[in-house]
């Protein structure tokens, strides 16, 4: 995250924000989508810490760059702007962003509803906030980093294709970082990683293949069918 962290304030962190979903039937057999909150830490160090060290027993367990890619040691940095040093053959430190677009209408949409443009939020998180931080550090460094997206809040949680499209718009307008992961859930926790960079997949769609709406589960929602007609097209680029 950027800037220094030393003589600024502790923002304040909710709890029950993120977390696994669970499905609850009353007597009448009507399901009712429920949220299993995870109890967040308040400061900003500790917030960074918690992610931090969740992806890297994620990172270690599923090992996405291999055997030989593991992360033996991650140190918290105090003033620098990157966040965390860490040993690993692949990179060199750890840098954490949170992806909260409630800068944009459809993030502000999103938040309400759930529902939202997949290229849309595809594009933001490509251009607000990997090349963003691309610019900010140059190809040299960028090459020593891996950069950790993550969410406080549910209704922001990409979708399997929204990270799809992120993967295309980097492999199509280039991305200097060592490695690009999302913090995801499996359903019952946020223990587990997507690997946007490097993709060694198959072909992907061009990224505006991804101009299709889709929404998150918003809690207390008692039907999986969602309305997205509403859901407007993505705005020329």
């Amino acid at each position: 995250m950027d800037g220094e962290r030393k003589g600024r304030a502790q923002p304040k962190r909710t709890t029950g924000e993120i977390g696994g979903t669970k499905i609850v039937s009353d007597e009448n057999g009507i399901e009712t989508a429920t949220l299993i909150p995870v109890d967040l830490p308040t400061g900003k160090e500790a917030l960074e810490k918690f992610f931090a060290d969740i992806f890297v027993d994620a990172f270690n367990s599923q090992l996405p760059l291999g055997p030989g890619a593991s992360i033996s040691k991650i140190t918290q940095k105090d003033t620098s702007d990157l966040d965390f040093a860490i040993e690993c053959p692949a990179a060199d430190y750890l840098e954490l962003a949170e992806l909260t677009p409630l800068d944009q209408e459809f993030g502000r949409a999103m938040r309400r509803t759930g529902k939202f443009n997949m290229y849309t939020y595809a594009r933001w998180i490509y251009l607000r906030v990997i090349k963003k931080k691309q610019i900010k550090y140059g190809p040299s460094l960028a090459k020593r980093v891996f950069l950790l997206l993550y969410v406080n809040d549910t209704m922001f949680m990409p979708t399997q294709q929204t990270i799809m499209c992120i993967q295309s718009l980097c492999a199509r307008d280039g991305c200097d970082f060592s490695g690009v992961f999302i913090l995801l859930t499996n359903g019952s926790d946020l223990r587990f990683i997507e690997m946007v960079v490097p993709y060694s997949g198959p072909s992907l769609p061009p990224p505006k293949a991804f101009d299709r709406p889709a929404a998150n589960l918003v809690p207390g929602q008692a039907s999986w069918v969602v309305d997205l007609s509403d859901v407007p097209g993505a705005s020329p680029d």
